[in-house]
């Protein structure tokens, strides 16, 4: 018999080897919603829309980054650093035109960082203000196991001691939420019933302390995968659900084995996966690599290159995190602002800083600079991955690339001269039917912090200004939302 009005915080339990309870979350179910599929069905509460910070540093070439029309659909096409996200052209909305008005000589990263992501400048080191990020999550975390997560693909550094240099999601001032970089690490905390929080700022993206290795230790000691241990009881659900739950169950459970297994054979001491949950899937245990007590270090981008195998698994993670409503909100750093980050995996000639060298030092101007446009197409690409994972992820009644709102943006507009206008600012989703997608409005010369209050706007806020100074506006973009 078909379950009615199934709770949305309804979990799969079960008991690991080693004596420790674990829960799975489950997805956003139909079985959840009401018939209009628009609040949920126990408590008439509006599905929330979902949020992200997608963020990559050193800006774009502005020449080749903006398309060439305006309009919607057919009438605009995908610039040449837009062409990767071709697949889900539907769900974009393209802002160009913006500029950063706290941007200043001198300190150009730092405070395009700020003013991209809070609206506002630095005072000293400090951020003045929230980051969009956490404005939104005033708004629709609560009642969330988390109020945010924070992600990031490479710990690669920049020069400065400021907060925004960073970190791209603040609390406020002297409260900045810096990036996990290490997968396993996020898959112990989203998995295994621990506390996310921020690990402590090492200057070099570290793996968070001795509590997270106590977590990771714990995790490496279990000879039972996480799945095995709740089958039993996912067995019993999809006995009582719908045929299309039941296939959004078994999907979202061979989602989260996917990621175990590609976690155990990324691992330093060189495990092959072949044993355990391997690529039969059939085994109870996992590979001989995860039987050591040392914590791990599976995956974390030691070399200041952003690898691809990295953003599959941060992607994957943070999809699940968003399916799992183990959070609202999530904030993405490919790559930190003004990052000495060294795309050395794409080609023989990129094996230089991106910062330094290719940005600031290859020759060229806003539409032509070879190699800067190969690590800026490399981001798209990365952006693109997590975005189709969203869109190939149901959430209820639709995906959750149409339940959200990723907001993608940058640290400088070209990065070879620190330009301020023409800053990158991309909006990927429809926010629960809040954007139309498949659009490119153009909007010269007015202040980005009118993006930021947008988008505040678009996901509930009932804020009428943000930012302070030169980038305080009173006024969202025209045209955008729905």
């Amino acid at each position: 018999m078909t379950i009615k009005a199934l709770d949305r915080r309804t979990v799969l339990r079960g008991m690991l080897a080693t004596g420790a309870a674990v829960t799975i979350p489950l997805p956003l179910l139909e079985a959840m919603l009401n018939t209009s599929g628009t609040a949920l069905a126990q408590t008439s509460t509006p599905v929330s829309p979902l949020f992200v910070s997608w963020f990559f540093g050193n800006g774009s070439l502005p020449g080749r980054w903006k398309p060439t029309s305006t309009g919607t659909g057919t009438a605009w096409a995908l610039s040449p650093q837009l062409q990767p996200l071709a697949e889900v052209k539907s769900h974009l909305t393209v802002i160009s035109g913006l500029q950063n008005n706290v941007h200043v000589s001198g300190v150009e990263h730092p405070t395009g960082s700020a003013g991209a992501t809070t609206g506002a400048g630095l005072n000293g080191n400090a951020v003045k203000a929230k980051s969009i990020d956490q404005v939104v999550a005033d708004v629709i975390s609560q009642g969330a196991p988390y109020r945010s997560i924070e992600v990031g693909v490479t710990p690669a550094t920049p020069n400065g001691p400021q907060d925004s240099l960073h970190s791209v999601s603040h609390r406020g001032p002297n409260a900045r939420n810096d990036a996990e970089y290490d997968p396993k690490a996020v898959f112990n905390r989203l998995f295994m019933g621990s506390t996310m929080q921020p690990p402590p700022d090492t200057g070099t993206g570290g793996s968070g302390g001795a509590g997270m290795n106590d977590q990771a230790a714990r995790l490496a000691r279990v000879r039972k995968s996480v799945l095995d241990a709740i089958l039993e009881d996912g067995a019993s659900l999809k006995s009582r659900l719908g045929v299309a739950d039941q296939q959004r169950v078994e999907q979202h459970l061979e989602s989260i084995r996917a990621i175990e297994r590609r976690l155990d054979t990324m691992t330093g001491t060189g495990g092959t996966g072949a044993g355990g949950s391997g690529a039969g899937g059939t085994g109870g245990t996992l590979p001989p690599a995860c039987g050591s007590v040392m914590a791990p270090t599976a995956g974390k981008d030691a070399q200041s290159e952003a690898p691809p195998a990295v953003n599959t698994a941060m992607a994957e993670l943070t999809t699940l995190a968003l399916a799992c409503e183990k959070t609202r909100v999530a904030t993405f750093m490919f790559s930190l602002p003004a990052a000495h980050v060294y795309y050395r995996h794409l080609a023989s000639n990129m094996n230089d800083d991106f910062h330094d060298t290719i940005c600031h030092g290859d020759a060229g101007d806003q539409s032509n600079q070879p190699r800067v446009d190969t690590g800026v197409v490399y981001a798209m690409r990365c952006l693109n991955e997590f975005l189709v994972k969203l869109k190939n992820t149901p959430h209820g009644s639709s995906t959750l690339l149409d339940a959200s709102l990723v907001f993608v943006t940058s640290d400088t507009a070209w990065g070879k001269t620190h330009t301020k206008t023409e800053w990158p600012v991309l909006l990927a989703g429809k926010a629960a039917g809040r954007l139309r997608g498949d659009e490119h409005h153009n909007f010269p010369s007015e202040n980005l912090s009118k993006a930021l209050l947008t988008v505040a706007q678009i996901m509930g806020s009932t804020a009428t200004e943000l930012g302070l100074d030169a980038g305080r506006v009173t006024a969202p973009l025209s045209g955008i939302r729905v």
